[in-house]
């Protein structure tokens, strides 16, 4: 009892035992493993070996972030596997060469294990267990460099690239709804070199990634919305989305209004955004994360004004046309306003957002209607409900300022009546489609801890405190809500 104490491989013995490749082998073995081990901790930026060194130890990663890198016939470096999950380093070198061919450095502190190679193979050719797991992580290995090469030899688009990367480092976590989340700890710079593109064409796929409702960015936490992608346009058979090249003359036409479906979420996209804009401007004045609260007021602003450009560029309807020059004309004053950042202009600020609100949903009720199709009005009643959960949001802010409590104790029951009646009425049309079935049921939950999260709560009586819960939650309610958007989208192609 005494000697486990003072046992020197403590902590080698814990991470090897509850390791995926190590854990519950014979104890014969896996002590034997554990003896010929060494902990390996690795500071930001350090060597862990370089290209040409003689292999003599395998290594797991179990914390941190570590890049292979390989140097190509012309000079240049290329990133060969960026590795951020616990797992083998570089078992192709391992058990098919005497010396390294690629080097390996770490991206920020990262924890190892060494285990003598030797020692390794002598418990392989002992345990067949263990040569079965190896042998697994080798073909996983294999797939993944054969499913490199076709990428660079076929030519998928970098969003295609970039979103199976997503998908790898979410593994086997996803499911049919709901969010996976992953976290990009290393840089971009170094992401796009590992999935073969520049930084600003990473950035400009991620962006197209979140136009198409497949993932939410929040700083480095990449909430990847799992019924989102899944192609389900062609008929009842899951699959993924594919972004194909597309072919020279095959763009469209910007003057030309999308589909349907896509111009009802798009104008329903500014209603969301007037709501975000208050909640952004209530959170910076009530001092709720005051530098994310500005940063988030111009990202909203920037996206509410390319959708107006966006709008305005397309040759709509002289109805639609009309409810998009009333909205135009009282954005300027919605603006203006956001910028004084004083509890004083409250009740101005909540009044001018259902202002907005209001010409906004009459812009996206006139596309729903003038297109004369049921599936644009379901986008519509999801969008409305997208809406509403930040809505709801924005009353609870803004509930103490001034006279406004009034106002928010007549207009908050309404709105949670309408989100519920509207889940039941999309829970009927989404019948007989799986994701949109699952997807549903992720919102009813999520409804629900929201709806929880508004009432006072012991555990949260700061104010400061329990708005940061209430924004938390209306958060995840609006992503899983935009996902059913997206999904009734492609219903009304």
């Amino acid at each position: 009892m005494n000697a486990r104490f003072h046992d020197p491989q403590r902590a080698q013995r814990e991470l090897l035992s509850g390791s995926q490749l190590l854990g519950g082998l014979p104890p014969a073995v896996l002590d034997s493993l554990i003896g010929a081990s060494r902990l390996v901790e690795l500071a930001a930026n350090e060597s862990l070996y370089a290209a040409g060194a003689p292999i003599r130890e395998a290594y797991i990663l179990f914390s941190g972030t570590v890049k292979r890198v390989a140097q190509m016939p012309g000079g240049a470096l290329r990133v060969v596997e960026l590795l951020q999950t616990e797992q083998l380093l570089s078992p192709g070198e391992l058990f098919g060469a005497s010396h390294y061919l690629s080097s390996c450095t770490s991206i920020k502190l990262s924890l190892l294990v060494a285990i003598d190679l030797r020692r390794l193979r002598e418990a392989m050719q002992s345990s067949h267990e263990l040569s079965h797991r190896i042998i697994t992580a080798l073909a996983r290995h294999q797939c993944a460099t054969e499913f490199d090469a076709t990428v660079y030899h076929y030519g998928l688009t970098g969003t295609q690239r970039l979103l199976d990367y997503l998908l790898e480092l979410a593994g086997d976590r996803s499911s049919l709804a709901g969010e996976t989340t992953v976290t990009l700890k290393a840089s971009k710079k170094v992401i796009a070199a590992r999935i073969g593109m520049t930084p600003e064409s990473l950035s400009r796929n991620l962006r197209e990634l979140s136009d198409q409702g497949v993932i939410v960015v929040d700083g480095r936490y990449i909430h990847i919305q799992n019924a989102a992608v899944l192609d389900t346009t062609g008929g009842q058979q899951r699959q993924r989305l594919n972004f194909q090249r597309k072919r020279k003359g095959d763009g469209a036409d910007p003057a030309k209004p999308p589909t349907a479906g896509a111009l009802v979420n798009m104008c329903g996209r500014l209603r969301v955004l007037s709501q975000r804009l208050a909640l952004a401007w209530g959170s910076l004045v009530s001092g709720i994360g005051p530098a994310r609260a500005r940063i988030n007021m111009r990202q909203y602003e920037k996206e509410f004004i390319r959708n107006l450009d966006r709008l305005e560029r397309f040759a709509l309807e002289p109805a639609l046309k009309t409810h998009l020059s009333a909205l135009k004309a009282v954005w300027p004053e919605y603006l203006d306003a956001l910028c004084r950042e004083d509890a004083e202009h409250a009740e101005h600020i909540f009044n001018l957002s259902e202002k907005i609100l209001e010409l906004a949903d009459g812009l996206t009720a006139e596309a729903s209607h003038s297109s004369g199709l049921p599936q644009a009005h379901y986008v519509n009643t999801a969008g409305r409900n997208r809406m509403l959960s930040q809505r709801i949001g924005k009353f609870f802010l803004f509930r103490d300022w001034g006279q406004l409590h009034i106002a928010v104790a007549s207009l908050s029951p309404p709105c949670c009546e309408e989100f519920e009646s509207n889940l039941k009425v999309l829970a009927r049309v989404g019948r007989g489609h799986p994701e949109i079935e699952a997807q549903l049921e992720v919102v009813t939950q999520q409804w629900q801890r929201f709806v929880r999260s508004l009432c006072p709560d012991l555990s949260y009586s700061g104010k400061v405190k329990h708005s940061r819960l209430v924004l938390a939650e209306g958060e995840r309610l609006l992503r899983s809500v935009d996902t059913t958007v997206k999904l009734f989208e492609r219903l009304s192609q």
